[in-house]
């Protein structure tokens, strides 16, 4: 199959050689040109450095090089930039199937299934699971999970390999609340590990923050059972344990005394825990819930507030 990927990031270079072993032509559309030159040339990702693309995967800045042609189209920006990139996309798409991997929430808390279902005619799944890109590139054993309509059987297949597991579910909700909320409880768990709190106030962090991500999901309407899934509970311990995790490693610097913009602004990839909660504060209001863990690390971020008393908070 020919097969667009959105972004040449880590997780979207991961996929792309995935998938090429899997015998797909890949072309992948990358932001930056210097980037997207670097790929092509040199069969290199600097995002990804442990990766060498193969033949069958074609880099480009331009769209219009990267979308006629291809059957599916896989959305792989940070999400704050998800929007956009599909709206730049829609004069070249011919009614492909679109799967979702960028992680986080649309304009006005809505989710990006629903936005991106908006501006394409063909229709949109969503692509998330405990996956580290470093892992994935190298070809080591991952789950992952495929949510959407009928026609996510016949994607999974596509997707799958014998190191790579795909599950399937039709609950495209609560996948995506869990890949998105994930990321912020991550963020907590490398704050507490900065200040030496230990590992049991870790796991306190991410039970609490399972908890809060489910009680977000089943207000937007998720299924319960999707928050012990490889998407839900899978995705939140290898965020919250995992050396790769940037979100963890933001917490940490935090957590170490450094000033959050400081941090963000060395990185060289996003880390979407932090943008999701300046937007996920605002589901307090949306649903009236109360979400102490998200409420408490927006005031530890944001306005200055000690770990400790949050904490005791919870």
């Amino acid at each position: 199959m020919k097969i667009a990927i959105l972004g040449g990031g880590s997780w979207g270079t991961a996929l792309a050689v995935h998938l090429a072993g899997n015998g797909h032509e890949i072309k992948v559309w990358e932001f930056i040109e210097e980037q997207a030159k670097e790929m092509q040339e040199e069969r290199v990702c600097r995002l990804l450095p442990d990766a060498k693309l193969p033949e069958n995967i074609f880099a480009s800045h331009k769209m219009e090089e990267v979308i006629p042609g291809t059957e599916l189209v896989l959305l792989v920006v940070p999400s704050n930039h998800a929007e956009k990139t599909m709206e730049q996309s829609v004069q070249f798409l011919k009614g492909q199937e679109v799967i979702i991997c960028s992680k986080g929430f649309g304009s006005d808390l809505r989710l990006l299934s629903e936005v991106i279902g908006e501006k394409v005619k063909g229709e949109v799944y969503c692509l998330y699971g405990p996956t580290h890109a470093e892992e994935v590139c190298k070809k080591m054993f991952s789950g992952i999970v495929l949510a959407g309509g009928e026609g996510r059987e016949e994607l999974g297949k596509l997707i799958e390999s014998e190191n790579l597991v795909v599950d399937l579910t039709e609950d495209i909700i609560g996948v995506q609340v869990a890949a998105a909320l994930k990321n912020v409880v991550a963020v907590f768990v490398g704050v507490l590990d900065g200040m030496g709190l230990g590992d049991n106030a870790q796991a306190f962090i991410m039970t609490r923050g399972l908890e809060e991500i489910k009680k977000v999901g089943i207000a937007y309407g998720a299924k319960e059972e999707t928050f012990l899934s490889l998407a839900g509970v899978g995705d939140l311990i290898v965020t919250c344990n995992s050396e790769h995790s940037r979100n963890r490693k933001v917490g940490k610097e935090v957590g170490q005394g450094r000033k959050l913009q400081e941090v963000i602004d060395e990185m060289a990839m996003v880390a979407e825990g932090v943008t999701t909660l300046k937007e996920a504060i605002g589901l307090k209001k949306k649903f009236g819930l109360e979400l102490p863990l998200i409420t408490g690390l927006y005031e530890i971020l944001f306005e200055g507030k000690d770990p400790k008393e949050v904490l005791k908070k919870l």
